[in-house]
């Protein structure tokens, strides 16, 4: 039997393979970086977006007054071939989107390989967003989460980012709708028939949820492994443990 670094080995290079075989003609990375902000239309620069090489900034999109009109949009709008961001993922003040589960269904890793300050996930003042919801994430490779200060924003004690990250110490989750006021359910619980997989995550055992439909997935599937071992093999998409976004948000 052979060691636990050889058998490591010998996964990645079979899941390079299998990426190689069955990564779809269609696949286009897109950037560098892509800016989506004030005007919904630029939404259109990420049809049919395998990989945003680079950052996905999505910012500055309406305001209370079309809140319901942006509902109808966002619900409508979904870019289910994107599974990878290489830098960062930011989202600020986009007004009507309550969930992220319609908009990036399959996105599975994101990269960290530039940062914006030391955050691989950015989610700031989103007025209307209820939960995260990306069902598919799996990996932050390099990089801190910031949550803060989305009013409406629940399911967040119900998801365990130690999956998803290396270390969890430098993320900042504050300011958003307290834990008592949300009634976050996992799927099967009301039924008596709970369907996620339980975890301890801040001394809390519990079930684990992106939302009231969606479990969090526990462990790689072999489509995440064939992501994170062709980002590995990529030469684009070597992190540079220095950089760092220049941007002011906070």
């Amino acid at each position: 039997m052979g060691s636990g670094t050889e058998w490591r080995d010998l996964t990645l290079f079979w899941g390079l393979m299998l990426g190689l075989i069955l990564r779809p003609a269609t696949a286009e990375i897109c950037g560098p970086s892509i800016d989506i902000g004030n005007d919904i239309s630029e939404f259109r620069r990420l049809e049919n977006c395998t990989v945003v090489e680079g950052y996905l900034q999505i910012l500055l999109i309406g305001d209370k007054n079309n809140n319901n009109i942006n509902q109808e949009f966002f619900r409508s709008l979904s870019f289910p071939k994107l599974t990878m961001v290489t830098d960062y993922l930011l989202l600020f003040r986009v007004s009507g989107l309550d969930s992220l589960s319609t908009l990036f269904p399959n996105l599975a890793v994101i990269r960290g390989r530039n940062l914006f300050y030391n955050y691989a996930l950015v989610i700031f003042e989103m007025t209307s967003l209820k939960d995260i919801g990306l069902l598919n994430l799996r990996n932050i490779t390099r990089g801190a989460i910031r949550i803060e200060k989305n009013p409406e924003l629940c399911y967040l004690d119900s998801v365990d980012w130690s999956l998803i990250l290396d270390a969890e110490f430098n993320n900042y989750i504050a300011g958003n709708k307290q834990s008592k006021e949300c009634s976050d359910v996992c799927p099967g619980i009301m039924e008596n028939s709970p369907q996620c997989s339980k975890t301890m995550f801040n001394n809390n055992y519990n079930y684990r949820c992106w939302n009231s439909n969606h479990c969090q997935k526990v462990g790689n599937s072999p489509a995440v492994i064939t992501i994170l071992t062709i980002g590995a093999f990529s030469p684009n998409m070597c992190p540079d443990a220095g950089s760092q976004s220049e941007q002011r948000l906070f």
